[in-house]
């Protein structure tokens, strides 16, 4: 998602685990137990222009399941499940995507602390071997179709995303990171809390910094539920550092570059909204934008990513 320092927030709103220290505050705090499992619906859109012109306007939509295999005093064993995405990014026949089909869904295996902090994937090793016989699969389908090359140039990157922990983390973690994004910290919901976030430079190189405020919209005690926004943009210091990082290499003249400075557009703005069950930690709903203005360099357009999971039964 992006990488957050909440080290303000820790040391303002640490708590004793387990307990509501004040009637405005609000400690998010696992409570499960082994078999509590919950089902949701996910649906993601990806929207692209270029020059003021829709190019891509992708929705794609599946099930997944929030599942406690395992509670100790000090963490939590957890089941991922969903369905695989490819074909929304490949667009494979027929007779391929059944195929493939025995591995239709994927199980993600992870721990958490006791307080429902994201820790580790377990299964990283099986998940990346799965992915590898899928595209292993895909690959030898098309070995003699005129579309072969395509669709191996097209596998590439997601064959060396699903290769490593960290890309399995980055790319299919996503929707998990929202779901434990405010887990082990405490809130005062009367408070606007203003933090200071990075996230990955496009470019290259060090991360962006980002400022970050999160504030509380509803707070129902009585039904342990709560609604809260977190909004973040670009720091303008740092956008500015990036750019001329960027333009340098570019070997400009003092004149080009200083009109490239004026004429540059990078914005990056999150807006996410939590609805909450904060006992026993479990969201209702999530919608995560993010809109992205960028016309630097060889980059031109606007992009709109929008993930949201919806809670659709529990037992």
């Amino acid at each position: 998602m992006y990488k957050t320092s909440l080290i303000l927030i820790l040391f303002l709103f640490s708590f004793p685990l387990f307990a509501q220290t004040d009637s405005t505050n609000i400690a998010f705090v696992a409570y499960w137990e082994e078999g509590d499992s919950y089902d949701y619906k996910v649906t993601k859109t990806k929207q692209k222009w270029k020059k003021e012109v829709l190019t891509e306007n992708k929705i794609q939509s599946y099930n997944a399941n929030f599942l406690v295999l395992k509670s100790t005093p000090t963490s939590y064993t957890i089941k991922w499940s969903f369905e695989n995405d490819l074909n929304s990014n490949l667009n494979l026949d027929e007779d391929i995507l059944k195929k493939i089909s025995k591995n239709k869904n994927i199980d993600i295996i992870y721990k958490t602390s006791e307080t429902g902090v994201f820790q580790e994937i377990v299964n990283w090793k099986e998940v990346s071997k799965l992915y590898k016989n899928i595209f292993d699969d895909i690959i030898k389908s098309y070995a003699k179709d005129e579309k072969g090359k395509e669709i191996k140039e097209a596998l590439k990157p997601f064959q060396d995303i699903y290769n490593s922990k960290e890309g399995i983390e980055q790319l299919i973690l996503k929707e998990i990171q929202y779901f434990h994004f405010p887990m082990g910290l405490e809130f005062d919901t009367k408070e606007i809390i203003e933090f200071e976030e990075e996230i990955p430079n496009m470019f290259g190189g060090n991360p962006i910094k980002a400022n970050a405020k999160l504030f509380f919209e509803k707070v129902d005690t009585e039904e342990g539920f709560c609604i809260f926004k977190h909004e973040m943009t670009l720091d303008k210091e740092d956008t500015s550092r990036i750019l001329a990082e960027v333009f340098a290499k570019m070997n400009l003249k003092s004149n080009e570059l200083e009109k490239l400075m004026k004429e540059a557009v990078f914005l990056i703005e999150d807006k996410n909204i939590f609805e909450y069950f904060y006992y026993p930690g479990i969201p209702s709903k999530i919608v995560s934008l993010r809109e992205s203005n960028i016309q630097v360099n060889n980059e031109d357009g606007k992009r709109i990513e929008k993930i949201e999971i919806e809670l659709i039964t529990y037992d």
